[in-house]
Order: structure tokens, then sequence, then C-alpha cells
């Protein structure tokens, strides 16, 4: 009976739990736009190309949620100057914006930048102040209403403007609105009267106005017309406007201008009036609209909601997104998201609420554990506020323990309140007492400061494991005592490690996350495998060993590990890491703090930068940040709850947060990537016109350039949470072969790109993960001027030009030099050649008539001979006609002819692989032909008993070479050596080797050149 009596009780608590935490969603809430809110903003106007325009008390600016651009940033040169001042705007259907001015008209056209100005015809000294401007969606007309209360109707297409002024409908009262008609006809809203024109601009009827600021509701029969505060319908007998429905009061002497949101049929239908969000419903038949009335609620965080003292307008631009402005102030906000997470009030305020770890207490209570004290929820309200509760430490070691944080809580099945903190082990906590005793060391493990306590976590079989600093722990509740497991292994490896999360998947296996990475135990047998970075097989390696948490899921053997710096893992047992979500892949951070399973198979994680829900089953992945309830987006390890009734709790550095709702949902269609600037460098080059890429693509000037886009989504709800990512690689490579995805911030950088030509793609991706189509453009890094083909040709060319050049130089003076030894030659040849032969001749008459009269004489006639020889040798060294093979042969045989067979030896020249056409340098041939002389004249005079003397000369390839060979007794070189020294200098001046000595039959020199 009791049994059952605390089963209805528990079952009835859950039940009061799940309906508290289902209740009705709350309002989304007003964001101040942070860019926007710095001007006072008279009208915002969404583009076809996905940009909002704002007309603003300095002008008109293009806003992509990062920057709002002056238009006179945006002009093409040659443009009308861009007007100052409160103006108006509206698009046409050809996406023309048009703008309204005090000194005229003007029209822009977004994709080209330009403006021109329209001069509006006015009276003399009549201002051209257009006060109303208005496109009609049923002919495309717009509507200008300006100066004295005229009226023009103009045709965009073909805007033609009469030289004489219109006449004025409203007898000069200011035009402050059109609305359609139920017809084809205009209601105009003046000052003290709304009026019925037709489709030219011409007046109907007239109907006085109350003293207040109302539009017309088209379709309404009588005329029905709204105020920010009340509906008034139109008396047909009095022709007068008596109230038919008031909602709010008036605020005294209050009167601003009112410009309400419309429907799809152009009624007005919502807008924001004294802290109230007012929304009329029209209902086809009924006499009057349902109203509904909402209070004004501001995003966490933000310092006020809207102020109820002002009145705002409403616009709900091409994405669904609705703005909210005043135009008299500095006001401008955005809706924001609806509250995905709710924070839970602490009463009193702490210090310090940072959330470190929470669970339910047996008697339903929730407990939170902060860095500013214990607190308690009441058991009946899931967002009843947290209190503080007072422990007191027994038990040994009491008077040390001031307060307790604990790392991780946890209820054992018997009912017991246990904990794991850093600062005193393990321990439990008595929620009836308010008291709490930490556990002793079993004899054998490791006990005092060097126990610092992680995680907690209850098999299947009841065994109680614990997670420390220094390894895993068993615990024995009964006793209060806690045993390192295996302590006494030295090998094993827990005992190294710091255990931070314990998860059991289905199949009884423990999986730890630890700071060397992931561990499978299974406890029966004892087997431990382990997954980390430094595994050979790939079914164990990971992409890092930092692992945080851990979390089971189906079937066995798979689970997901949170990292420190590689963001989410999807590990399976056998097969290894099988999915990873990184920043690239839409995380906030790298670093994962905790793990839950969620609603609908969905896993939320907490990271240092948000909340963090994925579906595996659809790969979605959305971020929860300060837009949808997060006041602080740091959350903290271990700090996570599933309630009993299914239900979320995280905890971080701003508190406790309760998830409102099993996914942030996915409004609107998937949104559009634009390209707003163009960047060289830290430098802006030039803001893009229409969200279009630039023509051409990026270029970048050289190698280490620096080049970038300002990216934007056409979805602004939290652009600071939006995500861009971008691949690029060779143009003409496959895409598939490309670099990973890198993400980037809403500014993509490119730099130090080698020359060549890219593909560039680029998409984002909205806070609620929802990605844009990809966008693709090219990017050409310029060559240095030297490195283009051009240049390259050019000085290739001008190189085989300055070789040429250079040769033809070599030739002429090669010629000039030829001419020059050939001149020299002849005129030895001649004039001392002829000389010596004369002195010769005389020599040889004196030794025939007198042969023995002067002992000189045969002196005289040696001397002369030699010298005439010696001649002849000079002029043919010297001769550039002698400068071939056959000549340096011709040279050889003729002294071989004379120095060798007048000593009875016989002779043969030997020549192979040398033409007598090869030219030889005059270097070479003179140095060959002494160097042979030499050999043949010291092989004649020192060669006893020879018979034969060879001469060769051979080339092979690039190695010619000269041997002279006899067949005689070795004997002396030359007279002190003179010879052989006089061989070996000019062979070392050709580059040659020269080699002299015995073989079994005479004596050899060799010459070797090459």
């Amino acid at each position: 009976m009791r049994f059952l009596v605390v089963f209805l009780a528990q079952w009835l608590l859950a039940l009061r739990l799940a309906a508290a935490a289902v209740g009705a969603t709350p309002p989304a809430p007003w964001q101040a736009d942070p860019v926007l809110s710095a001007y006072a903003v008279q009208q915002l106007v969404a583009g076809p190309e996905g940009y909002l325009w704002a007309a603003t008390d300095d002008g008109v600016r293009r806003y992509d949620g990062y920057a709002a651009v002056p238009l006179a940033q945006l002009l093409a040169p040659g443009s009308a100057p861009a007007p100052p001042g409160y103006v108006q705007l509206a698009f046409d259907r050809a996406g023309q914006l048009w703008i309204s001015h005090e000194t005229g008209l003007y029209r822009f056209v977004p994709a080209t930048g330009r403006l021109t100005h329209l001069a509006l015809p006015v009276a003399p000294a009549e201002r051209p102040l257009v006060s109303t401007l208005w496109l009609d969606a049923r002919t495309g007309h717009l509507w200008v209403g300006y100066g004295h209360g005229r009226v023009l109707v103009l045709d965009p297409a073909r805007p033609r403007l009469s030289p004489a002024p219109p006449p004025s409908p409203t007898g000069g009262a200011k035009v402050q609105n059109f609305a359609p008609t139920s017809g084809g006809d205009v209601w105009l809203t003046a000052t003290t009267e709304v009026l019925v024109l037709s489709g030219q601009g011409q007046p109907r009827r007239h109907y006085p106005l109350p003293d207040e600021y109302v539009v017309p509701v088209p379709g309404t029969r009588p005329l029905q017309l709204v105020s920010p505060e009340a509906l008034f319908g139109l008396d047909p007998a009095t022709g007068r406007l008596r109230e038919l429905l008031r909602w709010l009061p008036r605020p005294a002497g209050y009167n601003a201008r009112f410009a309400p949101s419309p429907d799809a049929a152009g009624r007005p239908s919502a807008w924001l009036s004294q802290g109230q969000e007012v929304a009329l419903h029209w209902r086809p038949g009924a006499a009057r609209p349902q109203v509904t009335l909402r209070a004004v609620v501001g995003a966490p965080g933000e310092p006020a909601p809207p102020r109820p003292d002002r009145d705002y307008h409403l616009l709900r631009d091409r994405t669904g997104l609705r703005w909210a402005l005043s135009p008299a102030f500095r006001s401008c906000y955005r809706e924001g998201a609806r509250p995905v997470v709710q924070a839970v009030a602490v009463v009193p305020a702490l210090a310090n609420p940072s959330v470190r770890s929470l669970v339910r207490l047996p008697d339903g209570r929730l407990l939170v554990s902060t860095y500013g004290g214990t607190l308690t929820q009441a058991a009946d309200s899931p967002l009843a506020p947290l209190r503080p509760l007072a422990l007191r430490a027994v038990g040994p070691g009491a008077e040390k323990s001031l307060s307790l944080i604990c790392y991780q809580l946890l209820v054992s099945r018997a009912g017991r309140v246990l904990y794991a903190t850093e600062g005193g082990s393990f321990g439990e906590i008595d929620p009836r007492r308010n008291t709490y005793r930490a556990f002793a060391p079993a004899a054998g493990s490791p006990g005092g400061s060097q126990v610092r306590g992680r995680c907690l976590l209850q098999d299947r079989t009841g065994q109680l494991w614990a997670g420390a600093q220094n390894g895993l722990y068993q615990l024995d509740e009964v006793a209060g005592t806690l045993r390192r497991y295996r302590s006494a292994d030295p090998a094993w490896p827990l005992n190294q490690c710091d255990v931070r999360h314990l998860a059991q998947d289905a199949a009884g296996t423990l999986w730890l996350a630890t700071d060397h990475g992931l561990y499978a135990f299974d406890p029966v047998p004892g087997l431990l495998r382990h997954y980390g970075p430094d595994e050979a097989a790939p079914a164990r390696r990971l992409p890092t060993a930092n692992i945080t948490c851990v979390l089971a899921s189906e079937p066995a053997g798979r689970v997901w590990a949170g990292t420190r710096d590689a963001g989410l893992l999807a590990v399976d047992a056998h097969r290894g890491v099988a999915r990873r979500l990184t920043t690239t892949q839409g995380l906030p951070d790298a670093p994962i703090a905790t793990l839950l399973p969620g609603p609908g198979g969905a896993i939320w994680a907490g990271t240092y930068k948000g909340l963090v829900r994925y579906v595996p089953a659809t790969n979605q992945l959305s971020v929860v940040g300060r837009g949808e309830g997060l006041a602080e987006p740091e959350l903290n390890q271990q700090a996570a709850l599933r309630d009993r009734d299914g239900s979320l709790l995280f905890g971080g550095v701003g508190g406790l947060y309760r998830v409102l709702t099993p996914a942030p949902a996915a409004p609107g269609p998937a949104p559009r990537l634009l390209f707003t600037a163009l960047t060289q460098g830290d430098t802006l080059a030039r803001w893009l016109p229409a969200g279009a890429a630039p023509a051409g693509g990026l270029r970048l000037p050289h190698a280490g350039a620096e080049a970038g886009l300002d990216l934007a989504l056409t979805d602004r709800r939290s652009p600071g949470q939006a995500r861009f990512y971008y691949r690029l690689w060779p143009t003409g490579a496959a895409a598939a072969h490309s670099p990973a995805t890198q993400p980037t911030g809403h500014r993509l950088r490119l730099r130090a790109l080698p020359a060549g030509t890219y593909t560039l793609e680029v998409w984002g991706q909205t806070a609620d993960g929802r990605r844009s189509p990809a966008r693709r453009l090219a990017v050409v890094v310029a060559r240095p001027w030297w490195q283009h083909p051009a240049a390259l040709l050019g000085a290739a060319l001008l190189l085989l030009g300055a070789g040429a050049l250079v040769q033809q130089l070599r030739t002429r003076r090669a010629l000039r030099e030829a001419r020059l030894r050939t001149r020299i030659a002849a005129d030895l040849h001649d004039e001392v050649g002829a000389l010596l032969t004369r002195v010769s001749m005389r020599a040889e008459l004196l030794h025939e008539a007198a042969p023995a009269a002067t002992p000189g004489v045969d002196a005289l006639l040696a001397d002369s001979r030699t010298a005439l020889a010696t001649m002849r040798d000079v002029v043919w060294s010297i001769d550039a006609g002698a400068d071939t093979v056959g000549a340096l042969l011709d040279r050889l045989r003729d002294h071989l002819e004379h120095a060798a067979e007048p000593a009875g030896l016989r002779t043969t020249l030997a020549v192979a692989g040398l033409p007598d056409a090869l030219p030889l340098p005059p270097q070479l041939r003179q140095h060959l032909y002494l160097l042979a002389k030499e050999a043949i004249t010291n092989a004649v005079r020192h060669a006893h008993e020879a018979t034969e003397l060879r001469v060769a000369l051979r080339r092979e390839g690039r190695r010619l070479t000269l041997t002279v060979t006899d067949d005689g007794q070795p004997g002396r070189v030359g007279t002190g050596g003179l010879g052989l020294r006089s061989m070996q200098q000019r062979a070392a001046a050709v580059g040659g080797v020269l080699t002299a000595g015995p073989t079994g039959h005479g004596w050899e020199v060799r010459l070797v050149v090459g």
C-alpha cells in the first residue's frame, strides 16, 4: 500500500511538472538592432535583392545585418547627389527605389548605382516637399503627395511630368497616407479629412476626420478607419466618423504618425502601442475585427523592451522577419526567435551563479550546485525560483570543509545522494538533515588530496563507479568508502588518466572520457580497449586524445564523444569514427562541455559559445544563443540533466536554463547569400550593388596580395550567429578534389595564393541550421610582370638577340684577328723570311767558295738555316689560314721528313677521327705541333738503335690523343730534363695530361686533351 501511495505521488508530480513545462509558448522577444538603433529610422522597406533600405535622419542607408551603408557610397559616377535628411521610400515592380525628399523625387537603380532627380512641378514660392509615397500594387503606379496637398500619379516605367502643377484635392492640407479602396479608387488621408480619389487622382468624396491619426481600412462598407487605440466608422447619413471600438486609452497630448503593418488584403493588422502588440484579425462578414493585445517583451540581456510611451511601425520583410521602429526616436527593434530556453531565477541573486551540477532529489526537489552556493527548487514547479540551501559537513575533517562545489551529483538506486567534487573527493549528501560527509579511501587506495572527484555512474548491476583525476574508482555507499580499481597494478592505463565522464551502453560496456583518449571497459572480464590518436588500427584512431564527455546511443557499441579541441565525434566500437562535427559543420565552438539525449532522436551539446541541437537522422544542426533565451552562451562541463518528464536542463556561467521547446523551428525559406562589399587587404575597395558578385570575380595583383568579400544573409534574425563557409580550388580541377570546407566570418579574406585562376564557392547558414544555396565566382591571382608569358617570351627573345649579337661581335672580332694574323704572317714571310733566305744563301756560297777558309762560316750557315726554320714555324703558327687539322698534319709530315728521315728512321703518321677541314683553335694547334716537334727531336737525338718513329693523332668523342713512339733503347729525354719540362708546360697550357716513359719495345710520349 505504501509503495502504491509513493508511486501515485511521484506520478502526479511528474504530470504536474510536464504540464508546467509544456505551458503556453512565450511570445517572441523584441531585440534592439545594434546597428539601426544608432539612427532615427523613419521607414524600412525590403528590397527585392534581399537588403533592407532605411530612411534615417541623415539619409538613405542600405542595411545587410552588419553595416548600414550610406546611399552616397553606393552611387555610380555621374549620379545625382544623395539627398540628406528624412525621406520616404518605395520599391516599384522593376526593383527601382523611389526616394521622396523636400527637394523632390529621386529614382535609384540598385543594380547600376544610378540616381536621378525628378523635379516636381510646383507653384512659385512653393517647396516640392514630398510628404507621402505609395506604390499601388494593383496598377504598379506610384502615388506622390507633395507640396501644398498636391497628388501626382506616375508610371515608374515612363515617368512623365507636366510643367504645370496638378491641383490640390485637399485644399492645401498635407497628405498623410494613401490606401486602396474596394474598387479601383484610392483613399487619401489628410490632416483634417479623408478623401476618395479616382485612379488618376481626381477627388470623388470628402469626409471629415476626428482629432486622431487614422488610416482607412480597404474593403469596408461603410468605410472604417483605425487609429493606434481605436476603430472608427463612417456614418453615411452625416458624413462623419464615430468611434466603434476602443482597445487602448488615448494618451493625452500624444498624436504620433501611424503606419501599421498591413495584411495580405492591405488592411491594417499589427503595430506596437503603449507597450502592447496590437493585432487586428479581419474575418469575412464580421462588422468589426477581432482584437488581440499582447505585452511586448524584450530579449534576455536587453536593457528594456520597446518603450511603452511610443508607437512603433511594424514591417515584415521578405523573409518573414518583423521589425518595429519609432520614427521620432532612435529605436529600431527586430523580432527575435521564440525562446528555446528559459532561465530559472535565483532568489536571492548570487554573486557567482555559475552552475556546476544538478540532480532531481527523491522528494521531487531539484538540487543545484553552483560556485555561489548550493540551491534547491521546489518540487511543484519547474520554473520556481532557486533558493539557497545551507549544507553542513559532518564526519572526519568536517571542520575543514567550508563549502561544497560538486562536479557531479547522482541519486543511487538506494535513494542516496552522492557527489563528486574536486576539492573533497567523493561523498554523500543527506538532503533531509542538510548535511554531507566525505567517503574514506579503502586500504591500498590513494586518499586525501590525491583523489579529486570528477564523475559518477551506477551501472546496471548496481555497482557505483567514480572517475577521478587519478583513475577509476568503485564506491561502497553503505560503508562510505572508495577503492581505486586495480590500484596495485602499475601497468593499468586508467591509473594515469583523468577520468572526466562515464557512460554505459546497452551491452553493459562502460565508456570513459579521459585526457588520454576514449576507453571501452567491460567490467565482467575486465577487458579494456583504447581509442586515441596514437592507435595503429584505423578503427581505434581518433583525431584527439582530449575527451571531455561521452553519451551512449543505440545500438550498443556506439557512442557520441565530446572533445576539448576536435568537436563532436560519433564512435563505433568496431569501425572507429563514423561522423565528426566541427566548426566547419556549424558548431559555434570546438570544445564540447556536455551531452544529453533529447526528444526526436536529437542530441543536445553544451559548448562554451552556445547550446547545440543536432539530429543525426537529418543531419540538421541548430544553435541556441542569446537570441533564443540563453543569456550567457558559456555552458559548464557535466552541468546537464534530463529530467523525469523528459525535459532538459543545462547549467552555465549565467545560471540554469530549461529547454522549452523540443526543437527550434526553422521558419521561412532558405536564405540567400549576399556579396556586400569588395575589399583589398584591410581597405574597403567598393560596395557591391544588389548583392551581386563582382564583375570578373576577385582579382589579386600578385601572390602576396590580400582580397576578400563581405558576406551577409537575407535572414537577419541573428546575424551574429550566422555562419559562413567556403571552398577554393584551382579552376579546371574537379570540385570533389578541392580542399576541405573552411569556416569564415562574414568577412571572407583570401591571402598568400599562388598565381593562377581559382574557383571560390561560398555559402551561409543561419543559427537555426538553414543553409543558403552556394554561390561561385572566379578568383584570379595575377603573375608578376616578369612571370607573364609575354614577359617570358620577350625575355627569351631578348636573350636570343643578345646572344646573337654577342656571337656576331665575336665572329667579327675573330675575323679581324684572323685578317690581322694573316697580314702579320704574310709580312713576316715576305720581309723577314726573304731576308733570312738571302742570309742563308750567302752563307752557303761562302761555305762552297772556301769551305775551310773561315771557321765561323759553318756556324753562320747552321744558324741561318735554324733561323729560317724557326721563322717558318712562327709564320705558320700566326697564319689564320693554317687553323685546321690538315695544316697541322702537313706541318708534322714536313718536320718528320726533315728531322727523322735523315737519321735513317722510318716514319709513319696515323690520323683517326679528324678530317682535314676540321678547325683547330690557334693555341691548341701551335702547342700540339711544338710538343710533337719536341718529342720527335728527342727521339731522333736519344733513341739509340731506333729504326722506326710513329706519330698518331686520334679523336674519340671529346678526347684528343697525340702519341709519339719509337722502338729504340730509352735514353735521356733532354739535357737536364728541359725537353720533358717544356712539354709538360705545353700540355698544361691546353688543359691536357702528358705522360712519357718506356714501353715494352721503346719509348712513348702521350698527350691526352679533353
